[in-house]
């Protein structure tokens, strides 16, 4: 029964390997349509549809671009890419919504992402890898150490909104509540560096990419060996990768350009407000291939624990690496941010981790266990959905 489940997965995805190579290059085109529907100022609805889409095929492009360039590098710079360019999304969004003095929507996208990571796509990847099995196992020291940490960056994360709900008998001056923030970016960037130097040197062995057995311990050598030989190798060179990946990454830059100055037009017209698309759109399109590999893969190579790494991994980068790296770009061009939620968002960003921690904290889950991550993401998007437009809680200082 295993063996026949191998062969037709490992016949599946060189299908799909064949159809994606020959339809890849074509899928470039709808970026070009996007970009174009932007600088000819068409309808804002269309600009916004156009333009989210094209991140599909572009985010699906730089991590393959990316994969590429990683194949036999160094583990640091392996990383390092890995946390900016396969983060383009988040990235160029804050960077956009900064040169256009509206960061209130790169906070909305961090937040999106950080809950379809921790919720959507976690309990997606319990779900498909359990709904045949009774239970599942994983490492449950490992996962430890990467929740505590999670848990320590975002109750850092979550100091200025602390500062603002809950002021002391005078109010805090926000230069003092920016430069707040500022210290706060520096240190979860020196947490960062000190993580990488933790996970790839001083305790590499325990994020050794060896994998917890799911049947029996017997296996897992061997079952390695078959994880290693079924993950796609990249089909382009790194020369190839290094141009693809600069097209790719330039025209991902536009789209999102266009996709923040049309979000407030689109809103009006659908009635909707901005946190909500783009929490929710720009997040699970511009990550969908980054989503459905994490998803998929843990199910091809029943491997659970390989989606539970890289959901928790995904996460860290945006809140250790992106958004410190936003606030300290707006500081680095004299534009003061503050990445400040409301008290509604520290509260659901939370809460989030906690459910997950402790779902995961026991290292063993099932099916069920993911149906209860993937409905908690529904109503909290449906709370945002609901939630009508709040004053924008990100301030500049500076005209």
């Amino acid at each position: 029964m295993s063996s026949d489940r191998d062969s037709s997965t490992l016949y599946f995805n060189s299908i799909m390997a064949q159809v994606q190579h020959h339809l890849g290059f074509l899928s470039l085109l709808i970026p070009l349509i996007g970009i174009t529907a932007g600088a000819l100022k068409w309808n804002s609805a269309v600009i916004f549809v156009l333009n989210t889409v094209a991140l599909v095929p572009l985010g699906s492009w730089i991590n393959r671009s990316v994969d590429a360039l990683t194949v036999g590098g160094s583990r640091a710079v392996n990383e390092v890419l890995k946390s900016t360019l396969g983060n383009s999304v988040e990235l160029m969004i804050g960077i956009n919504a900064i040169a256009q003095k509206r960061p209130h929507i790169s906070q909305s996208v961090i937040l999106g992402t950080v809950l379809s990571n921790l919720l959507l796509v976690l309990g997606g990847t319990i779900f498909i890898s359990g709904y045949d099995q009774k239970r599942l196992r994983f490492d449950r020291t490992l996962t430890t150490v990467l929740s505590s940490l999670m848990m320590v960056v975002f109750i850092l994360l979550a100091l200025p909104a602390v500062m603002d709900v809950f002021p002391s008998a005078k109010a805090i001056p926000e230069d003092q509540i920016l430069f707040t923030q500022r210290v706060i970016s520096i240190i979860l960037v020196i947490l960062l560096l000190k993580f990488l130097l933790f996970r790839l040197g001083t305790h590499a062995a325990m994020f050794a990419s060896t994998p917890f057995s799911q049947r029996d311990q017997s296996r897992q050598s061997g079952q390695s060996q078959i994880v290693g030989a079924r993950i796609p190798k990249p089909y382009i060179g790194k020369s190839p990768a290094a141009i693809l990946l600069a097209a790719a990454s330039a025209s991902a830059l536009v789209c999102t350009y266009y996709i923040v100055s049309s979000l407030g037009g689109v809103a009006s017209i659908m009635g909707m407000n901005q946190s909500f698309l783009a929490g929710t759109l720009v997040p699970l399109l511009g990550n969908s291939a980054k989503y459905r590999s994490i998803v998929v893969g843990s199910r091809s190579y029943n491997q659970i624990e390989l989606g539970i790494r890289a959901v928790i991994n995904n996460v860290l980068r945006i809140t250790m690496l992106i958004a410190p790296l936003l606030v300290l770009v707006g500081w680095a061009f004299d534009q003061p941010l503050i990445l400040r939620f409301d008290g509604f968002e520290a509260t659901t960003l939370l809460l989030s981790v906690v459910v997950m921690t402790y779902l995961i904290s026991d290292g063993r889950s099932n099916y069920f266990e993911g149906l209860m991550l993937i409905g908690t993401y529904i109503i909290i998007t449906f709370s945002f959905f609901v939630r009508p437009e709040v004053p924008l809680n990100v301030i500049f200082l500076s005209a």
